[in-house]
């Protein structure tokens, strides 16, 4: 137990050391990939809060997503204060998730999934016809990052600093009563209701807890690219979320981020020498479904929880 911990240790220290020297030996155009990908990863983080805790897959979160990238879009555009920006986000945030909430929380498999996927389109058309507050088909420009994170580091590591920061808070929720009472809803509804939980009630909760990490990609992918258009919250930044969960482990907590290292690499790197990248995409997610269930993270613990099995069997015996 104690080598097994400081093995944890000794490579969450590697890892905070890797990211605090990527700006000095890596070039910029790399670092601004790890800055998408812990943005992608946030994003990929808030629908395996619901997929891997309860069983709920949701194909339109890319639509709570564009909820606090145009709030603060919009809100910078209009000459806000920073203050008030992040508040028109957060407002504007909560109401599209408890929409989401309402009309899912009765719902389950594969009818929760059109749901979202239903609405996270809704979002993305209200995107396109309300040119007025969004600029239509050519987006918002002049958004501007706050002064103390204007250059491409300091974002960097802002936005490496703030997924660290809510990565723990999934690791906190995910082994809290409530996230417990997540399982034990994915597990059997019946069985939580016949206890005296309120399922809908438990999924309203989940709802809007993810869309919160939702929302704060959606301020992060906005100051990052100083721009916004409907392309960037459309039904294929949904899907591609719900790749890099598969692909890196749905319920595992680093998952989302190696999912999303793969899917952001692919798009933005292999992209650049190969067309039909998507293709690439495709033909990854069907090995890792096929040989790695569980996907890549959870088949690294499966394959580390039976080497550690085998010393003591040795004993055993």
């Amino acid at each position: 137990m104690i080598t097994a911990r400081l093995a944890k240790a000794a490579a969450a220290a590697v890892a905070v050391a890797a990211v605090v020297a990527a700006p000095y030996v890596l070039p910029s155009y790399v670092v601004s990939l790890l800055t998408l990908g812990f943005i992608a990863a946030l994003l990929a983080g808030s629908v395996n809060l619901l997929a891997g805790q309860a069983g709920l897959v949701s194909l339109g979160h890319a639509g709570l997503a564009a909820a606090g990238a145009y709030g603060v879009a919009w809100a910078t555009v209009q000459g806000l204060p920073l203050a008030a920006a992040l508040g028109v986000a957060g407002a504007l945030t909560l109401a599209v998730s408890v929409l989401y909430a309402l009309t899912t929380m009765r719902t389950s498999g594969i009818v929760f999934l059109m749901i979202t996927l239903a609405l996270g389109i809704t979002v993305f058309g209200l995107a396109v016809k309300l040119s007025s507050v969004t600029g239509g088909q050519n987006g918002l420009t002049g958004i501007r990052r706050p002064e103390p994170i204007g250059e491409w580091w300091q974002f960097y590591f802002f936005t490496a600093a703030v997924y660290g920061v809510c990565l723990l808070a999934m690791a906190a929720v995910a082994r809290s009563p409530f996230g417990l009472t997540l399982r034990g809803v994915r597990e059997s509804q019946s069985r939580m209701t016949s206890l005296g939980y309120s399922v809908r009630a438990v999924k309203f909760t989940a709802m809007v807890v993810s869309g919160g990490f939702a929302g704060l990609a959606g301020v992060l992918l906005a100051w990052n690219s100083e721009f916004m258009s409907p392309s960037a919250v459309s039904f294929p930044r949904s899907a591609l979320a719900v790749v890099m969960v598969i692909v890196g482990g749905t319920g595992t907590l680093l998952g989302p981020l190696v999912g999303a290292g793969i899917v952001v690499a692919t798009e933005y790197w292999l992209s650049s020498y190969l067309e039909r990248w998507p293709t690439v995409l495709g033909v990854a997610l069907i090995l890792v479904v096929l040989f790695a269930p569980r996907g890549i993270v959870g088949g690294l613990e499966g394959l580390a929880g039976t080497l550690a099995q085998r010393p003591r069997r040795k004993e055993e015996s």
